[in-house]
């Protein structure tokens, strides 16, 4: 069996590590348009602000690891187009310019995503950069070294991320987003409200509610972003307005959503039987809403890849679906969250309550204790939980994976007041403030 593989980063990576345990006599050969392979870009904010001294460490594998599996790692090689009926591929030999076809059984696609680059007047100008993989940290840094005024345009995790970096390195930063908040897609009001103070009191500018109309320079390079409410003067602009997948080689040959992701089952599988999808260039299953969503994150990418691989001959463990759970250190707020927030839900359509917790995380008796505030939706009339947000000085980020799995559940925010959760001084109170969130929503 002639396995190929398209690009390998998270998804790649996770799929050729499993189908090489489950098909150690599979004929496997990856092609990567990169010098590199497994990068966790969620470590570039960490790398640019020097908190990660080696970006080895940022790697979990590499193209000499693969090739000891016995597996044809083609680095530096891009898939100019694919031949799905056809079962071969138009690749390019990016050192030699040399092209060739190469033919496969089955197709495990894992081509990932590429940043939007809007088309903004301007926006060609030097020292205006995008934020994705090692490449472009490794720009960042070298770019930052001559630059002082910093721009960053997007204010989700990565954009708010490499502000922190930026100023905490001496910079200038503005952080601009059309929304009126930042990381609105993942925190409601009462949130973004704790972070947005924590930015302004270390002289952050927040420009949201402010959509970009044209970046101005001098020489060719960025002096200027200009909005429809303000004028930044800038030597340096990074964007990070969101991701598409990266999936043009494919259309008209397997089944996408609107925005080009393509569609995949269970169990990885496209819409013809010998092609997996996996990662940042597919749909995932989204369990608060109970349809499909492109959400890329590592985490998704990971368990998907894995799949992919183990899943290739025949359907063997499905996928559970995701809620998009994540986090975010922003200075001293550890902050997490999961499935819909408040506004997500309302905007779905969806006739959500929510309840918010906010106690000490343990006793006050003890030496030192810090104050938590947990968030809940849920449906209104099945009362089941939609999402959970979480903010608290001190890291108890971990609990927004407990609500994730009583989201997959399809648990009732009552049933979340009385479940069993241990009891010890020293890590919370009798009452875990997860039961509390429950307690409080009962009427």
């Amino acid at each position: 069996m002639k396995v190929v593989v398209i690009g390998c980063t998270h998804a790649g990576t996770a799929a050729i590590v499993n189908l090489r345990k489950t098909n150690p006599e599979a004929d496997i050969t990856v092609f990567e348009r990169n010098d590199n392979i497994s990068f966790l870009s969620c470590g570039i904010a960490l790398y640019v602000g020097g908190v990660v001294k080696d970006p080895q460490g940022l790697f979990y594998s590499s193209p000499e690891k693969l090739k000891e599996m016995n597996v044809e790692t083609r680095m530096k090689h891009d898939v100019k187009s694919v031949d799905i009926e056809g079962k071969k591929v138009r690749v390019v030999n990016l050192e030699t310019g040399i092209e060739f076809n190469e033919t496969f059984d089955k197709l495990i696609i894992t081509s990932g995503s590429w940043p939007i680059i809007p088309p903004i007047e301007g926006i060609d100008l030097n020292n205006i950069l995008l934020c994705k993989n090692y490449n472009h940290s490794n720009e960042i840094i070298e770019r930052a070294k001559r630059s002082q005024k910093v721009v960053v345009v997007g204010a989700g995790y990565i954009g708010v991320e490499l502000v922190e970096a930026f100023r905490d390195n001496g910079k200038e930063v503005v952080l601009v987003d059309a929304e009126e908040r930042i990381l609105s897609k993942y925190f409601d009001k009462e949130f973004t409200d704790v972070a947005e103070e924590s930015f302004k009191h270390r002289g952050i500018v927040i420009a949201t509610g402010e959509k970009v109309v044209k970046f101005e320079g001098n020489n060719g390079n960025v002096t200027k972003v200009v909005t429809d409410k303000n004028e930044y003067e800038a030597d340096m602009v990074i964007m990070c307005v969101g991701f598409l997948p990266s999936t043009s080689l494919f259309k008209g040959q397997l089944e996408m959503l609107p925005n080009g992701a393509i569609k995949v089952d269970e169990y990885m599988r496209t819409s013809n039987k010998d092609v997996m999808a996996a990662g940042d260039c597919c749909s995932v299953f989204y369990n608060p809403l109970q349809k499909e969503r492109y959400i890329p994150l590592a985490t998704n990418a990971v368990r998907m890849g894995t799949l992919a691989g183990i899943n290739l001959l025949e359907n063997k463990v499905r996928h559970l679906g995701t809620q998009g759970t994540s986090g975010i250190k922003i200075y001293e707020n550890n902050m997490a969250a999961t499935g819909l927030t408040e506004e997500s839900a309302k905007e779905e359509g969806i006739e959500v309550e929510s309840v918010i917790a906010v106690d000490n995380y343990r006793p006050e008796f003890m030496p030192t204790y810090e104050k938590v505030t947990l968030k809940v939706v849920f449906e209104k009339n099945s009362r089941v939980i939609l999402g959970a947000q979480l903010t608290s000085k001190i890291d108890l980020t971990q609990s927004i994976n407990t609500l994730s799995v009583c989201i997959q559940n399809k648990m009732t925010v009552e049933e979340l007041a009385f479940v069993d959760f241990f009891f010890q001084p020293h890590y919370n109170k009798p009452w875990n403030f997860l039961n509390l969130a429950g307690l409080n929503a009962l009427k």
